[in-house]
């Protein structure tokens, strides 16, 4: 074998290290588990329901599609939470999104996004409403809901 053949098969075997050692480092990194959400008002925590959600991570991944959120609340039976209007609510996630859309859902699979930060200001109408934050990660997205009162 000769030295240009020798060097050469130096600088593979020094590219396929870079490589398995880029790939380690990347996934020590890579966040495992779905981040939780909470969502908040200065004064209560109030009850969400998840809905869809894709994620991935360590070579697996898993998307599961549920019905929409108006749906969701006939099927989980919970209360709306009374809030005042115009009341600051906050999505805390526990891990910082990429990409936030709160959504307000208008009727059945109608929705207008009413805020593109884990914050939003409640309607200042008196009524019920139905509120979705969608947040995308790098390992995925989820997608949560709250039923909340204007009183």
């Amino acid at each position: 074998m000769n030295v240009k053949n020798i060097n050469r098969l130096f600088v593979l075997i020094g590219i396929i290290i870079l490589v398995i050692a880029g790939r380690y480092v990347i996934t020590s990194q890579e966040v495992v588990e779905m981040p939780t959400v909470q969502v908040v008002t200065q004064t209560e925590v109030i009850p969400s329901v998840a809905g869809s959600y894709c994620w991935h991570s360590a070579g697996g991944g898993k998307c599961v599609d549920t019905a929409a959120p108006h749906e969701l609340f006939e099927g989980e039976q919970l209360p709306y939470v009374k809030v005042a209007p115009n009341e600051i609510i906050e999505f805390q996630y526990s891990q910082k999104p990429t990409s936030i859309s709160i959504q307000q859902w208008v009727q059945d699979f109608d929705y207008k996004e009413i805020s593109t930060t884990i914050r939003f200001t409640a309607p200042s109408e008196k009524g019920t409403y139905i509120i979705s934050g969608l947040a995308r990660f790098n390992n995925g997205d989820r997608t949560d809901s709250i039923a909340i009162e204007v009183k």
